[in-house]
């Protein structure tokens, strides 16, 4: 491969070969296929994400049962499949000490409003462990909310 011939009074440094000057070009496409599989991966665990949060900010803004205090650690959260088939799980749990019973708990977070993840309610869980049962009646529960949407693209949930 034979070079251009520099005309005169170019610096010959300056000039350079059409595949240097196209390296970052071609850089990024070489870059754009790696970053397009990313973000095809990355954009739908995003958007369960943030429907995961919004979950856990209207079960914790969600008013408590009387005789129920919560605790110093918020609401955890999951996505994941659980079970077979093609479907995302969200799983949010709170942990109260109360003095309401198991059924009380059931029954009063059965009749809150609070939206599942897509539209309609969430089921609702509540346990507690009977050895965990204080001398002032006070008991550490539980609660659990469940939901499930379409696993969509969301690696998580094949």
């Amino acid at each position: 491969m034979r070079s251009a011939p520099v005309t005169p009074g170019e610096d010959p440094s300056a000039r350079r070969s059409f595949w240097r000057r196209a390296g970052c070009g071609c850089l990024v496409v070489a870059l754009l296929p790696v970053i397009g599989l990313f973000l095809l991966f990355m954009v739908p665990i995003w958007v369960n994400d943030a429907k995961l949060n919004a979950l856990i900010d209207r079960f914790e803004s969600y008013p408590q049962p009387p005789k129920t205090y919560g605790t110093e650690s918020g609401a955890e959260g999951s996505i994941a499949l659980r079970g077979n088939g093609n479907h995302c799980d969200y799983r949010v749990r709170l942990t109260l000490s109360t003095e309401l019973s198991v059924d009380e708990l059931t029954d009063y977070y059965d009749r809150a409003d609070i939206a599942g993840v897509d539209a309609g309610q969430p089921s609702v869980t509540v346990w507690t462990q009977p050895s965990e049962l204080g001398a002032s009646g006070i008991r550490m529960v539980i609660v659990e909310l469940n939901d499930g949407t379409d696993a969509g693209l969301d690696i998580r949930c094949h």
